[in-house]
């Protein structure tokens, strides 16, 4: 219970007019008046201790250095083959069975057509939604039209790439796919994406310029077996220039398969800017031109027109 007595003894315990101790005497005796000394005299002898340098462990430290070295030439030395091909199976389109109906069921419907008959297939729905979005909120990947299938249909095994695809406007939802055949010998126009390594050392990004991929993609025709992984750009070695640093698809000739089976599509001239380094404030604004035209207005059964006759905006189409 709480007492006068119990408060005055509290305030006698604290009270700055309590009698100090020898050694908290001492360490006050020379701080002028109203200084507080800079820490209290229990607390600096834990932290005060000693530590132990044994030999093995400074000689340990020396060769770390070494040994991470040959870890990491190791491990690019036998780095496997960059290779993009994706194994998924399949099974076929079930006779008078519409589109809606499979999707129902969490089937993906699709058609593999080119070089023989049409085949009709359903995939794993979520299966194939992995490997065409691969960020959580993106867009569909560069790579879901770059890159080679081998679908397994009982004892059937299809190579194939994706020409045509059907998605949601706005969630990350496939309703269809449409494949081309591949075969090896006859020429396939795939548009491999473009990436670039080596930002952070990159002497016009270090001096505020802006790195901007062009091209994110680059149709290129592939006779061989397999099709090329994504190109991998080094930017390493690009500067800021007047009016803008560039690397062309001259500069990435390297990058093809030295096997020759890869080419670039000849639509391409190889001057044509894959990236560019530029100062975004020396850039001025330039207008459209007045015959340009909004290419997400264009339609097959016209152009899109938005009218406001009533109090809701309405869509038409017009040839």
């Amino acid at each position: 219970m709480y007492s006068p007595t119990r408060r005055f003894a509290m305030f006698h315990a604290w009270s700055p007019l309590r009698p100090l101790g020898p050694l908290a005497a001492s360490r006050s005796a020379g701080l002028a008046a109203g200084e507080v000394p800079s820490s209290r005299g229990f607390s600096s002898k834990g932290y005060r201790i000693r530590r132990v340098r044994y030999p093995w462990k400074t000689e340990v430290q020396k060769m770390t250095w070494e040994l991470l070295k040959q870890d990491m030439v190791s491990y690019f030395q036998n780095v496997p083959e960059r290779d993009s091909t994706v194994h998924i199976r399949a099974d076929p389109w079930p006779r008078f069975t519409m589109k809606e109906f499979l999707l129902e069921k969490d089937l993906l419907p699709g058609v593999i057509s080119k070089y023989g008959p049409n085949r009709k297939v359903t995939f794993n729905k979520n299966e194939m939604e992995a490997i065409a979005f691969d960020e959580p909120n993106g867009h569909l990947s560069n790579l879901f039209k770059g890159r080679l299938f081998r679908v397994y249909i009982g004892k059937w095994i299809e190579e194939c790439v994706v020409t045509d695809v059907s998605t949601h406007p706005v969630e990350q939802e496939l309703m269809f796919v449409r494949f081309d055949r591949h075969i090896p010998g006859r020429m396939t126009v795939v548009p491999i994406p473009v990436s670039i390594s080596g930002l952070w050392g990159c002497p016009g990004y270090r001096k505020g310029g802006h790195v901007e991929v062009a091209l994110p993609t680059v149709n290129c025709e592939v006779v061989g077996e397999k099709i090329p992984p994504p190109l991998v750009v080094d930017v390493s070695q690009l500067h800021l220039e007047q009016p803008f640093g560039k690397i062309t698809l001259r500069d990435m000739l390297p990058l093809l398969p030295p096997d020759g089976t890869v080419r670039f599509s000849r639509d391409y001239s190889m001057d044509e800017e894959v990236i560019t380094c530029y100062d975004p404030k020396a850039l001025g604004e330039v207008p459209l031109p007045h015959d340009w035209q909004d290419p997400n207005f264009n339609h097959r059964g016209g152009r899109y027109h938005l009218t406001y006759t009533g109090f809701w905006p309405k869509q038409t189409t017009r040839s």
